[in-house]
């Protein structure tokens, strides 16, 4: 009796072999190197793509800065309202404003899960991009350069030593005018966030309305 229950019981505790059992792990394995690969070229291109775009904007801020950096100060600013010290200010208030539209679509980018979406939200940075290189052309168009760096071409018509015999505090309005459109944009788009919620949670209570209330 005892010798029939050792035979019967010996066939159960053996381990039967599972056709492609190692197989899986390691097509899993494979996969988990491919999307790590995958992952890395990714992050390449969109590195290369980066640098390639900063480049050609270093490339073009240069001609850009040759072509008409005397031209915008020594000619737009005298005729802009408030003149100098009005372009200054129109300066500062763009600023904030470009680096948001930069900002926001790039960070809201997946490059990895969302490739098309990205790039779509990449491009749409782009009028931000040409905004801000203005805005930069302007601001180092009227930077003077180092007394020991000044030569006579400083002070001609619309270079930066003309700006500053111009308007000597150009400076000040600019900065305080970016300052200013900065936190007025956070203090709004704050705003606009807490109403958003507010209109998403119904009164009274603290879940949104798109959340199922439990039954009592």
């Amino acid at each position: 009796m005892g010798s029939s229950r050792r035979r019967a019981a010996g066939p159960a505790l053996r381990y039967e072999h599972v056709p492609g059992a190692r197989t899986s792990g390691r097509s899993g394995e494979r996969k988990r190197k491919g999307a790590a690969e995958e992952g890395e070229r990714a992050n390449w291109l969109f590195g290369t793509l980066m640098f390639l775009a900063v480049l050609a904007v270093v490339v073009l801020f240069g001609l850009a800065n040759l072509a008409w950096g005397d031209t915008l100060w020594g000619e737009v600013a005298p005729a802009w309202p408030g003149g100098g010290y009005g372009f200054a200010i129109t300066i500062g208030l763009l600023a904030p404003p470009a680096v948001a539209a930069i900002v926001v679509p790039l960070s809201r980018a997946n490059w990895k899960k969302e490739r098309l979406r990205a790039s779509g939200r990449a491009a749409a940075a782009l009028p931000g991009v040409a905004l801000t290189c203005l805005l930069l052309l302007l601001c180092f168009g009227a930077t003077r350069p180092k007394r020991r760096r000044r030569g006579p071409e400083c002070f001609a018509h619309g270079e930066p030593c003309w700006i500053h015999e111009q308007y000597p505090y150009l400076w000040l309005p600019g900065v305080a005018a970016a300052v200013f459109c900065a936190v007025a944009g956070g203090r709004l788009v704050h705003l606009y966030l807490k109403r958003r919620r507010a209109a998403l949670t119904e009164p009274g209570t603290d879940n949104p309305a798109g959340r199922q209330r439990l039954s009592p």
